[in-house]
């Protein structure tokens, strides 16, 4: 929920390693759910995931294959499920047949507490050579949501980047999951100002999502790349300045239309193409009086060749 507030009753993370297959298997820890991505540079260090909430009751593990994979708490408010490291049954399969199994994956993980994809407000799926079968991937997804009602009850926030991880699958997932306790406590859709529902091209996952509890408001703004107003269409092909600068824009607007700003950022991690596209973000900040390190910066494959940089962004606060 809230990240920076210090004076919280529990503190739930989720391990973002990243590496080599080595250092990832070094640095994993059985007890932590955990992401598991790896690259050949091993060029990012561990990120953590925070998830935290006021008036916590209760917190507990779910293991899977020796591992940790999901927590799971209680507050005043609702109960909530952060998953990381979820992977196809059969990692042997092919690849649009992990990108459903891990879907139903994580479905039996949301059954054991008393939920369903309806509950589900974000998802982060790492796709191994994700250029190569982006549009099989997507396919399996808004199947897999056509038969569950997802379009027709809560359509989650999401990012789908390619990275390899260390066990070998096709893809990786991880999610949050909300079931409310009281009525005035709820998730709900963000549409982005400059940017055209992502549906309208055919991609499953909402623009942005808002978690609102009467202490805590978490806005979850999905991994935004480059695109034309009200289209689908790549933005500035071949100019990273200038796909930073749009991106950049469409973010602010997700967040001025909940009543936030770059100092309400919490988390925000950056994906380019290209290790030498980081001089183009870092002009950004600069020219915009934010710091170096506003962000995590990776480099990894965009799920389409033309979008060089990607950014995801959460911002949150506590209302008492």
């Amino acid at each position: 929920m809230c990240y920076t507030e210090k004076n919280m009753k529990a503190e739930v993370k989720a391990e973002f390693l990243w590496g080599t297959p080595e250092e990832v298997r070094a640095r994993a820890n059985a007890d932590v759910p955990s992401f598991r991505l790896c690259r050949d540079g091993g060029n990012l260090p561990p990120v953590k995931l925070p998830f935290l909430a006021p008036g916590t009751v209760s917190v507990r593990t779910i293991s899977r294959g020796g591992r940790a994979v999901a927590t799971v708490y209680e507050d005043d408010s609702a109960r909530y499920l952060l998953a990381a490291g979820v992977l196809p049954a059969d990692l042997s399969a092919p690849r649009g047949a992990q990108a459903t199994s891990v879907f139903e994956e994580l479905e039996k993980l949301l059954a054991e507490e008393g939920m369903t994809f309806a509950h589900v407000v974000r998802t982060w799926l790492y796709i191994d050579e994700v250029c190569d079968w982006y549009g099989e991937f997507n396919a399996a997804r808004s199947a897999f949501f056509t038969t569950r009602h997802v379009f027709e009850t809560f359509l989650p926030a999401s990012t789908g980047i390619g990275t390899a991880n260390v066990d070998g699958a096709a893809l990786v997932a991880g999610a949050i999951a909300m079931r409310p306790k009281r009525a005035d406590a709820k998730a709900e859709i963000v549409e982005s100002p400059l940017q055209a529902p992502a549906m309208a091209y055919k991609s499953s996952f909402s623009r942005a999502a808002e978690i609102r509890t009467p202490s805590v408001r978490q806005l979850y703004v999905s991994g935004t790349a480059s695109i034309k107003p009200n289209s689908h269409e790549v933005a500035y092909v071949g100019d990273i300045g200038r796909q930073v600068a749009c991106t950049m824009a469409a973010v602010k607007a997700i967040l001025e239309s909940r009543g936030r700003g770059w100092s309400d950022v919490t988390r925000a991690v950056v994906y380019l193409k290209e290790a030498t596209f980081r001089a183009a973000w870092q002009a950004w900040l600069a020219a915009e009086g934010l710091p170096a390190d506003f962000a995590v910066e990776t480099v990894c494959d965009v799920c389409r060749d033309e979008w060089l940089f990607e950014i995801e962004v959460d911002a949150g606060d506590r209302l008492i």
